[in-house]
């Protein structure tokens, strides 16, 4: 009984939640430009992922 009371109190909870979600507009989240360290970050990444996928192809080859 004590289960029941805890959903039903957690139930109870989130109806006013759910109500003022559905109340208020849908704001569309505005992408936020990359910086040059994230690019820098992401090029190193790229050429780590090439580079180890070509030791698989090589290790691969030689079985």
């Amino acid at each position: 009984m004590k289960l029941f009371y805890l959903v039903s109190g957690f139930v109870a909870g989130l109806l006013p939640l759910s109500a003022m979600a559905a109340i208020s507009g849908y704001q569309r989240p505005v992408p936020q430009p990359q910086s040059a360290t994230a690019e820098l970050w992401f090029a190193l990444a790229t050429v780590m992922l090439v580079v180890s996928l070509y030791i698989v192809h090589v290790v691969v080859k030689r079985r």
